[in-house]
């Protein structure tokens, strides 16, 4: 009798830690880019800080997700919501200035964009594992669009940089993968 072991799948480690390095630079870009808007725009209250507070967040549970072997896509569309209302709350509580709406949010979401964007690259194979989550995160991206575009927010500046990082991403993503994911629809769908 033969025994069959089965052994987890190794981790490309080069491919993680290009990824973490990838997603350093990109929290240290919108770090200097809400301080640099900030310092421009609105001196007199610091909401940069509140925003760098929410990536280091991010940080956190992402690694904290990782060393605990949680599945990644999914913690990221919970955080992106969870984050989400909790900056509009923290906006609502301090006067409701709609920076959470104008520059938080589409920041957040736009992250959330850029962090599946690069799951799926690091593990191509995995990625109808990832394309629900891509796709719901895609659809929350168009929030600050839909209220920009009903007049609840002004400012178009932010919104229109991170609604074309949701779409660039989901280009790329099926445009990189979909291959992978027509083969898995006509396996699944027995097409």
């Amino acid at each position: 009798m033969g025994c069959n072991m089965i052994y987890p799948k190794l981790i490309n480690v080069k491919k993680t830690n290009l990824t973490i390095k990838i997603l350093v630079a990109v929290s240290f870009i919108i770090s200097i880019i809400v301080l640099v808007i900030n310092e421009l725009c609105t001196k007199e209250f610091k909401w940069s800080f509140i925003v760098i507070i929410g990536i280091l967040y991010v940080w956190i549970t992402t690694l904290y997700s990782i060393r605990k072997n949680v599945n990644i896509a999914s913690h990221v569309l919970l955080q992106t919501i969870c984050i989400s209302i909790l900056v509009v709350l923290l906006d609502i509580i301090i006067g409701y200035k709609k920076w959470s709406l104008e520059i938080a949010l589409p920041i957040i979401i736009g992250v959330a964009n850029v962090t599946i964007f690069v799951l799926t690259i690091v593990n191509r194979k995995r990625y109808f594992k990832y394309a629900i989550y891509e796709l719901l995160i895609f659809s929350i991206s168009m929030i600050p669009f839909l209220l920009f575009l009903v007049h609840v927010i002004n400012r178009w500046l932010l919104m229109t940089i991170f609604s074309g990082i949701a779409l660039f991403t989901l280009i790329s993503t099926i445009f990189l993968c979909g291959k992978d994911l027509k083969q898995e629809i006509e396996r699944l769908f027995h097409i």
